[in-house]
């Protein structure tokens, strides 16, 4: 019934600190390779190895347009909505002659109101723009 005891843990040598300094001596070598970590100079640039490295900026665009992409995106989201694709559907079936219905008593209103709800989304889009640049 031996082994009750609790196994000792091993740490790697690079885990273990004295005084802030790592404790492998003359094994810098092995340093970028699996196990070992990077060595990073914070603000000390002419300690840096090989030339500034250009990072992308931290521009955010809140707006969901632009003046190329307003029409097909805003109509997409138009008639995402079950209720104007409905109305889409039912517009298109009233061409064939066997609708009981006229085809502009079911365009007009469907035009009307996804040309409101389009010119609302484009001003709310350019408040946002507007905000935004000042």
């Amino acid at each position: 019934m031996g082994g009750n005891g609790r196994k000792k843990r091993h740490f790697s040598r690079i885990h273990a600190f004295s005084c802030g300094k790592a404790s492998f001596k003359g094994e810098h070598s092995l340093i970028g390779g699996p196990g070992f970590s990077r060595i990073v100079y914070c603000n000390e640039a002419e300690r840096g190895e090989g030339s500034f490295v250009s990072y992308g900026d931290n521009y955010v665009s809140t707006t969901k347009y632009t003046v190329a992409t307003f029409l097909p995106k805003s109509l997409f989201e138009q008639f995402r909505r079950v209720a104007n694709f409905y109305f889409l559907v039912c517009a298109i079936l009233s061409f064939f002659p066997v609708s009981p219905y006229s085809a502009v008593s079911n365009v007009v209103p469907l035009v009307v109101v996804v040309a409101a709800t389009m010119g609302k989304e484009a001003v709310e889009d350019w408040r946002r723009n507007k905000q935004v640049m000042f």
